[in-house]
């Protein structure tokens, strides 16, 4: 824990999610149901839980917010124990050197597995426009998607893809404003929320060549003589040499 780590993953893993998500769009019909031209409304995707949204909504300002539009925030992050595994674990990826062309290949540390929990809030001003909003982007989440992104630690030479699940809770929650003062406005509101399943990456340092062949010969640094006997020298001390047996 004392060496500085920090990778973006969190923020990657939000902006991969509001990047799948950011293509909603709204349309104008009249009374008979026949299509309004033009009509098409992006609808707008923000940083900011709830009450920051309304906060924007009820002070409004030049280039400011208005409806329909999209909050979506971090609630919490958890580790997920299903997808821990031995935490000596690791995989090696390709590497480049920025100096030198030489491959190399860089050891992963098992990253954690975390689960980011996401509150999503949808305010409209029209019970269609909620409708459209929330036809959009259900029909995609049965049973979840998929975003891509790459492992943050390697060299973008040679970009490595994770891709992470975006789990929908498969509740929505419609509030209708009950009581409105005079100049309020009236504003329809979904809360609903997601579940990324990311990771956090450990700290990498080790860097090392790629070993391709081993040519090496084993020599005994000293030679020590004594190892060898002469096997005369085992008889001296029992025969003279002029006694040992004749053949």
């Amino acid at each position: 824990m004392k060496k500085y780590t920090f990778n973006w993953e969190i923020q990657t893993l939000l902006e991969q999610m509001v990047a799948a998500f950011n293509d909603v769009i709204i349309k104008r019909y009249d009374k008979n149901k026949q299509l309004l031209t033009p009509s098409d409304k992006k609808v707008l995707y923000v940083y900011a839980p709830k009450s920051r949204v309304f906060n924007y909504l009820n002070n409004p300002a030049p280039g400011g917010l208005t409806v329909p539009v999209i909050g979506v925030n971090i609630n919490s992050i958890t580790r997920d124990n299903t997808r821990v595994f031995n935490k000596n674990e690791g995989f090696r990826v390709p590497y480049a050197n920025e100096e030198e062309s030489l491959p190399y290949d860089k050891k992963i540390l098992q990253p954690v597995p975390v689960n980011i929990g996401v509150s999503m809030t949808i305010v409209t001003k029209y019970q269609n426009d909620m409708d459209q909003i929330i036809s959009n982007f259900v029909p995609y989440c049965d049973p979840y998607i998929i975003i891509s992104w790459k492992i943050p630690t390697v060299n973008p030479k040679f970009p490595t893809e994770i891709r992470s699940e975006i789990l929908w809770d498969g509740s929505i929650k419609i509030n209708y404003p009950l009581e409105l003062q005079a100049t309020q406005p009236y504003r329809i509101t979904a809360d609903t929320t997601f579940t990324i399943k990311g990771w956090l990456f450990k700290r990498l340092d080790e860097v090392v060549n790629k070993i391709y062949v081993i040519d090496s010969d084993y020599h005994s640094s000293v030679f020590n003589n004594n190892l060898l006997v002469d096997i005369d020298d085992i008889f001296t001390d029992y025969y003279s040499i002029s006694a040992r047996p004749q053949f």
